[in-house]
Formats: C-alpha cells, structure tokens, sequence
C-alpha cells in the first residue's frame, strides 16, 4: 500500500492487551481503503490520528501535552457513546466494525484530500500481507474459539511452525474477519456463541472466494456422528480437545503446501 492511503496512529491510555486486539483489528485494514498502523514512542511525530483512552488519566495529560506542543490530532475517542461534544469515538469491546468504522469517518471527514504530510512507510512485518508473487515465508491462521485458553495453546503451537494467529470468539466475528483479509488455514470450534463452528464453515465452503481455505474443527466431542456433521459442512479436518501436539503439527503439513518448518518440538509460553 502506496502512504496516501496509509494513517499513523498514536495511542493513549490503551492497556497492552488491548493494544494487541487494536493491533490485530489494524492488520484487517491492509486489504482496505484505508490503512492503519500504530507508531510506538519515537515516532509520535508522525502521527495523523490519535486514540484516545480518557479513563487512564496519566495518558489523558501526555495526550494534552503532547496535542498543546504541535497542530492537533484529529481523535478518536474511546468511549461508551459520544462525549464533550467529540464527534469520533468507539465502545468496548473493541471490534473491527466498531474501529474501523469509527477511523474510517474521521478520515473522509477530515483527512481524505487534505494537504497531509509524508508519513514514512510502515515498516515490513511478518504478520502483515505480503506483496502478491511474493513468498513471504509464513502463513496466516485465524483461530476462532471462544475459550482464551484454547486460543492461547493453539497460538503458541502455531508460533512453532512460524505460523501467524489472528483470532476471533465467535462465528460471526470470524466471518466479518475472512470477509476482509486473506487467511491460509482457519481452526474452527464446534460450540460458539450466535453461529456455530458447522454453520460458518458451510458459508465459507459455499463461497467461491473462500472455499479453498483449510479447515479445522476443534472440538471435545468425538462421536462419530460429529465427525460426520463436520465431513457434511465440509471441514478439512477435525481435531478433538485436548489437541495432542503430535496430531496438530500433522493436520499443519496435511492442509499447507508447502508444510510449514518447525522451530523446535517444546511448546513454551
């Protein structure tokens, strides 16, 4: 992606876990009209938006400070609904519609044609899509489970095998996620809040963009009648909780060609 379409954004007061969901929603917004990158402390200057988390009043004085010592950053203000008069703002939980969407307003609103000044380009990450004909070694997986745990012990099996893991906790998170950006492997639970694991993956299995996706079934049944209803939706593979990690790396090199290279066979944290 070309800078003009490319925003720097600075963040206040979002604490680390969020600031990795804010991350990951970023991610998305590769395949969009309009991208978005964080800039960590020394590149502030660089900045065109700000973010901003009032409730962390430490962060609310260096957002001051720091909007006091150069033109101001046109905000986007989280909160549960618009206050103090601040026409941009997002609600918790984060999500991509929510932040996008909110992003995406200020920037036809009050940055699309302006004069801006030249950002640097966003740095290369391995997380990040890589130019078409361009191998970028990794690969890409949405894990999609509502279980923390579950997502934290599939992300660092994955981590293994050098594979990057973006997540969702349902299945309509999941969809709106692969409706956005490419993955190259999807790790499905069974039992999710609103959609359940059969009925996204006969969506993704009905759409010609998105039916040549591997997928994986994650689930702690293992009735042969529940093999089957994932055969019927058209899943890939099927994997039962708890995942031994001898069967995940071969579900890996059976649903990725080429199969992925292995770090090391310990899973750490």
């Amino acid at each position: 992606m070309g800078m003009d379409n490319s925003y720097a954004v600075a963040i206040f007061g979002i604490p680390d876990f969020e600031r990795e969901m804010v991350e990951r929603i970023f991610s998305v917004s590769q395949s969009r009209d309009h991208v978005y990158r964080i800039v960590d402390q020394a590149e502030l200057d660089t900045a065109e938006i700000a973010l901003l988390d009032k409730s962390d009043a430490d962060a609310a004085g260096r957002y001051d400070q720091f909007q006091s010592q150069r033109q101001a950053l046109p905000t986007v203000l989280v909160a549960s609904s618009g206050e103090n008069g601040c026409e941009y703002w997002v609600k918790r939980p984060f999500t991509v519609t929510r932040m996008l969407g909110a992003l995406d307003r200020l920037v036809e609103e009050q940055l699309s044609g302006a004069d801006r000044r030249s950002a640097p380009e966003a740095p290369t990450r391995l997380d990040s899509p890589a130019p078409a004909g361009i191998n970028p070694g990794t690969y890409t997986a949405l894990v999609v489970d509502d279980s923390l745990p579950v997502r934290q012990q599939v992300s660092v099996a994955l981590r293994r095998a050098s594979i990057t893991a973006e997540f969702a906790e349902s299945g309509e998170q999941a969809l709106q996620l692969i409706a956005a950006r490419r993955y190259d492997i999807v790790f499905l639970d069974i039992v999710l809040p609103g959609k359940d694991g059969y009925e996204v993956c006969k969506a993704l299995k009905s759409n010609e963009k998105t039916r040549q996706i591997p997928i994986v079934m994650l689930t702690a049944k293992s009735s042969a009648s529940d093999r089957v209803k994932g055969e019927v939706a058209g899943c890939d593979a099927y994997l039962t909780k708890p995942v031994s990690l001898e069967a995940f790396d071969k579900t890996l090199c059976e649903c990725l060609d080429p199969p992925p290279t292995f770090q090391s066979k310990s899973v750490g944290a």
